[in-house]
């Protein structure tokens, strides 16, 4: 009788060892899996707001860097030289535009003109930046009508020099700008293939 009950305690205690240890290992897997998927979650969030940073100073950058090439060309209009007709031109009224604005950096004022060709009139709206030099409504100047070589339409004054070295230096700024633009495509690449790619 006590073999049989030291068998049984020796019995029962090793059921409960082995009962205490399945739990430990329960324990432990379900720790360790918690481990594995948590700090993923929390890696793949600290990318998703790392890009989002990264692609607001791309646009940033690219904004900043192509107004400024359009502010530079500003100072450089088309040649008088070559206009293909010339007329005297009558301000009618103006418009300021600015501070920052699709065409650059700074103020500038957008004009309706009345222009007189020689044989037939005409009242167009000019919206170049650097054409006028604060001219007032009733103000008259001297009007080029240039073509480019895509038929494209352009106005030129004598008092607005064509620079070509200011063209140049515009389009090396412009030139520049293509870094961030390309590396915004990349981001967006990369941010397609994770949505797409975890889809499939």
């Amino acid at each position: 009788m006590t073999e049989d009950r030291a068998a049984y305690r020796k019995r029962r205690l090793a059921e409960l060892m082995a009962e205490a240890e399945a739990r430990r290992a329960k324990s432990r897997a379900a720790r360790e899996g918690g481990d594995r998927n948590g700090p993923v979650v929390e890696v793949r969030r600290g990318a998703w707001a790392g890009d989002l940073v990264v692609l607001v100073v791309l646009l940033f950058v690219l904004f900043v860097l192509l107004t400024t090439a359009m502010t530079v060309e500003r100072f450089s209009g088309h040649d008088f030289a070559e206009a293909r007709r010339t007329g005297d031109a009558t301000v009618v009224s103006c418009a300021r535009r600015g501070p920052v604005t699709f065409k650059g950096f700074g103020y500038y004022d957008a004009c309706t003109v009345s222009v007189n060709w020689g044989w037939n009139g005409t009242r167009l709206t000019i919206d170049q930046p650097g054409f006028f030099k604060g001219e007032k409504p009733g103000d008259t100047f001297t009007i080029g009508e240039n073509q480019s070589s895509r038929g494209t339409i352009g106005f030129s004054r004598p008092v607005v020099p064509s620079r070509g070295w200011v063209t140049a230096v515009a389009m090396v700024i412009a030139c520049v700008a293509l870094i961030p633009f390309f590396l915004l495509v990349l981001l967006l690449r990369e941010w397609g293939r994770r949505l797409f790619g975890r889809r499939g």
